[in-house]
């Protein structure tokens, strides 16, 4: 797409992230993981995306924004007319359904637009222009971690709506000031985890470190991830209730289930499948709904029924859906569709 180096652990970890949503997407199916990754995913997909923002504006703005309209918004676009055409079919849509659909994609805002994964794309989109628009007009990248810290505050506080649980804007834009925080955290830590200086030279305090963290995830998942603010309000009931507080727990939940996850990735880094996979998150994004969708109608076609009775067999499901997906959907599309699913380089 791009020529940015790859890094193995971060391609082993866009894998960890769609591997979780597409566990995440099957709802109570997944059992504890599904408020578990709920919690993390999205956040963790704009921090990384970060890890390779750029630094400082090297060119004019309406060439970095035409780029990444035709990395992003074109598939996007070409994403939804597919999911438009299967919709339509499997559902039998006269006109007016038609109509609603196709004004849901232009819009695109999430819990609101058909083939719900999508949304994500649009929203992506708007934080990488946005963020370079301020390296461009302020050319500081402090400045832009201060805007992002603002963008957020203002999501949780002056919104009519929060954007996490009821986004109203198109294109999410209001999402997008939410998200954004985690976007230019990750920019800002790369070059700690690539180096990995965020680790203690000192082997004993790096395990310890490690412990804490795998511990910390364990709470989360068996615990909930309010269940340090319910600790607090056990000491202190006015605090649970102090929205700064919250907040600020809340965030740190979220950086450190991510932190857990790269220490993951790191591990895994080697197995070259996860990084194949971890590199098609966009197609696996954009074809999410509509894979399961057909896969789920061919197993009908042979007889068979899907029945994810608990969250292992949910597990196992969402990484076949992949694997069939990377097999099927994602070979065909980049060798036929280079341009319309991001794959500028290839289709030049």
């Amino acid at each position: 797409m791009n020529n940015k180096v790859r890094v193995a652990w971060v391609d082993v970890l866009k894998f960890l992230g769609i591997f979780a949503i597409y566990i995440g997407h099957f709802g109570n199916s997944s059992g504890k993981l599904y408020p578990f990754v709920f919690t993390y995913h999205v956040p963790m997909f704009f921090f990384a995306a970060g890890f390779f923002a750029p630094g400082k504006a090297d060119e004019k703005f309406l060439t970095f924004a035409q780029k990444k309209t035709a990395q992003l918004l074109l598939p996007y676009v070409f994403f939804s007319l597919i999911a438009l055409l299967v919709f339509t079919i499997l559902n039998d849509w006269g006109f007016i359904d038609f109509r609603e659909a196709f004004k849901s994609f232009i819009f695109g805002i999430r819990n609101k637009v058909y083939a719900a994964s999508l949304w994500f794309i649009p929203c992506l989109y708007i934080v990488v222009v946005i963020d370079y628009l301020f390296l461009v007009l302020f050319k500081s990248r402090v400045t832009t971690y201060l805007l992002a810290l603002l963008a957020y505050v203002a999501s949780q506080t002056i919104f009519p709506n929060n954007p996490v649980v009821n986004p109203s804007w198109i294109m999410n834009i209001d999402s997008a000031m939410y998200y954004y925080l985690y976007y230019v955290l990750g920019k800002a830590v790369f070059p700690l985890l690539k180096e990995q200086s965020l680790f203690f030279s000192e082997c004993w305090l790096k395990k310890l470190l490690i412990l804490i963290t795998v511990l910390f995830v364990l709470a989360n998942y068996f615990n909930g991830s309010d269940w340090l603010i319910r600790i607090i309000g056990t000491v202190a009931p006015s605090l649970q209730t102090f929205k700064p507080l919250t907040e600020v727990i809340y965030i740190f939940t979220i950086l450190v289930l991510i932190f857990g996850n790269i220490l993951l990735a790191m591990l895994l880094q080697k197995i070259s499948l996860l990084q194949k996979l971890g590199r098609e998150t966009l197609i696996f994004c954009g074809t999410e709904n509509i894979f399961k969708i057909v896969l789920t109608q061919l197993l009908v076609l042979v007889g068979l029924k899907i029945n994810l009775a608990n969250p292992l067999l949910t597990i196992i499901f969402s990484f076949l859906c992949l694997l069939l997906c990377n097999y099927f959907v994602v070979k065909f599309l980049s060798e036929y569709f280079p341009a319309y699913v991001g794959k500028i380089k290839q289709a030049q």
